[in-house]
């Protein structure tokens, strides 16, 4: 019996720490990059901060109904309780307006962190499609979404939150321009633009 409880403290350990690596690597990024304005930004990798504002159309959470600018999703399936979380990050584009310029961040494919406000009552994947469709794009496999029970965390960046952003400056394209953007920050080919929530 004290076997299986050490066990269990080194598993649930071990889960923090790796938990806490992968939130020191998001946050490492956002050290390593200079910090910069939109109107001064050189060419290059640089740190935005300022508000996201929507540059067309928002998207409406299909969990909590709140409208995102980015979002950040855990879903934990356990059909057989062994499923563990998987993690998503999605983001549309939109613009950050820092006082000194508006930037043009593509947001699609970049990673997110903002902090999960939102828990969903425990559902199944047959009545949440949109979350079997997720949960499949990341390699997930199940035999039965009608039970398969899920629980689905959220927290979402909204139009006008105070953001931080990391990603490449770049000219403004015509699709930029058309906006008032005078800047376009994206991911490399080697590391997607960072979104996060920062306090106003």
């Amino acid at each position: 019996m004290n076997v299986v409880l050490v066990l269990l403290l080194v598993a649930v350990s071990l889960g923090g720490l790796v938990l806490v690596y992968l939130r020191k690597g998001f946050g490492g990024a956002f050290t390593k990059a200079p910090a910069t304005t939109v109107a001064a930004a050189p060419p290059g990798v640089g740190r935005f901060s300022g508000r996201a504002v929507a540059a067309g159309a928002v998207p409406v959470s299909e969990t909590s109904g709140r409208s995102y600018l980015a979002r950040e999703l855990a879903i934990v399936p356990s059909s057989d309780g062994s499923d563990g979380t998987h993690r998503f990050g999605q983001a549309v584009d939109f613009l950050l307006d820092d006082g000194s310029g508006v930037a043009l961040v593509r947001g699609a494919g970049g990673r997110v962190s903002v902090s999960r406000d939102f828990t969903a009552p425990v559902t199944t994947l047959d009545k949440a499609p949109w979350a079997d469709e997720l949960l499949r794009s990341g390699g997930y496999h199940n035999g039965s979404p009608s039970t398969c029970r899920i629980r689905v965390y959220e927290g979402v960046i909204e139009d006008g939150s105070q953001v931080g952003v990391v990603g490449q400056a770049e000219e403004p394209d015509d699709a930029a321009r058309a906006l008032g953007a005078t800047l376009v920050i994206r991911g490399t080919p080697s590391q997607p633009v960072m979104i996060r929530a920062e306090r106003p």
